[in-house]
C-alpha cells in the first residue's frame, strides 16, 4: 500500500504490551489495520517499548510495520527495517555496578542487559538470589541469550545498558524505596508490572534515558515537531512520552498514575482500545482538518 502525501504529518509513539498488543499479546486485524491505515494516511508510527531488539522483532512482524522504534525505554533506537542500532545509550559501568551491589546486598538477583554485539549475551543474571518464575519463563519463551553469574556487582558493565529486578509488588516497593534513596537523581527508575503473574520489573537507566528521549531522536530524524507527536501507553515507564507529547493517551487498563498524567483515556486493549483510537482520529482529521492532535 502506498503511503499519502501529507502537509501535517505526525508521529505516533505507541508502546508494545498492554497497547499494540492484546491481554493475550496479540495483535489483533482491527490493530494491524489500524497501524497500515495511519501509515497509507503519510504518518510515522514508531513502536516505543521495554523490550530489547530481539524480544520485539515478532511483535514487529505480526504488526506488518517496520521503521525506526525506540528499544529497551530508550536506551536504543533502531532501524527495524535493518536491524541497525542508531543510537545507544549505555549505562556508567560504576553505577550499574552500584545498582546490582544494592541489588544483591538485598536478597534479590540482579539483571543485567548487555550489547549482544559486544559481549554475545543478552542479560546477566545473578546466581544464588530470589528470582521471579516469570523472569525464568520470559527469557525462555523470548529466546534471549543468558549468562548467570555469582555475583554481578564484581562485573565491569562496560556494555550494560540497563539494570532491572524481578519481584512481587511489595518487594519492589521495598526495593525502590532503597534505590531512590541511595542514588536520587543519579539514575531513572520506573516499573512495569506484570498482572498476569503478579510480578514487577524495576528497571533502572541512566537518568538521561527515557521512552521520550528515544522517541524525540525519532521525530527530529524524520523533521516532526513536538506538537505533532502523540504518545499511547499503558505503564509507568511510558510517563516520560506521555507527559511530554502533544497529546498523551493512557489505555483504559492503565496504571492510575499514567492516566493521571494523559490528557486523554481511551478504550484498554482487551476491546482494541488503541484501533478505535487511531480510527477515530484518523476520521476527525479527515472532517476537521490536520491541525487538530
Amino acid at each position: 500500500m502506498g503511503t499519502a502525501l501529507v502537509q501535517e504529518q505526525y508521529l505516533f509513539g505507541i508502546d508494545l504490551d498492554g497497547t499494540l498488543l492484546s491481554p493475550r499479546g496479540k495483535v489483533t486485524d482491527r490493530t494491524r489495520a489500524a497501524i497500515e491505515a495511519v501509515v497509507a494516511a503519510g504518518h510515522k508510527v514508531c513502536f516505543a517499548t521495554g523490550r530489547n531488539y530481539t524480544e520485539a522483532e515478532l511483535v514487529f512482524e505480526a504488526v506488518g510495520h517496520r521503521d525506526l522504534v525506540t528499544l529497551v525505554s530508550g536506551a536504543i533506537v533502531a532501524d527495524a527495517r535493518t536491524g541497525e542500532w542508531l543510537v545507544r545509550s549505555a549505562m556508567h559501568p560504576s553505577l550499574a555496578i552500584e545498582l546490582c551491589t544494592v541489588i544483591e546486598r538485598m536478597g534479590f538477583a540482579a539483571v543485567a542487559f548487555e550489547d549482544r554485539r559486544a559481549t554475545g549475551v543478552d542479560y546477566l543474571v545473578s546466581e544464588d538470589r530470589a528470582i521471579h518464575e516469570s523472569l525464568n519463563i520470559w527469557l525462555e519463551l523470548s529466546g534471549q541469550r543468558v549468562v548467570r553469574k555469582p555475583a554481578l556487582a564484581k562485573l565491569d558493565h562496560q556494555h550494560t545498558l540497563r539494570v532491572s529486578t524481578v519481584s512481587t509488588y511489595e518487594e519492589a516497593d521495598a526495593i525502590r524505596r532503597v534505590i531512590e534513596k541511595e542514588f536520587g537523581d543519579r539514575i531513572y527508575v520506573h516499573g512495569v508490572r506484570v498482572v498476569s503473574d503478579g510480578a514487577e520489573i524495576l528497571e533502572m537507566f541512566d537518568p538521561a534515558v527515557n521512552k521520550w528521549q528515544g522517541l524525540s531522536w525519532v521525530a527530529n530524524k524524520h523533521g516532526i515537531p513536538q506538537e505533532r507527536i502523540i504518545a499511547i501507553g499503558d505503564d509507568t515507564n511510558d510517563l516520560p512520552m506521555l507527559k511530554n507529547a502533544a497529546l498523551g493517551c493512557a489505555m483504559g487498563q492503565a496504571r492510575d498514575e499514567v492516566k493521571q498524567v494523559a490528557n486523554r483515556v481511551i478504550g484498554s486493549n482487551a476491546v482494541d482500545g488503541l484501533a478505535v483510537f487511531l480510527e477515530e482520529w484518523l476520521a476527525q482529521q479527515d472532517k476537521l482538518g490536520p491541525a487538530l492532535v
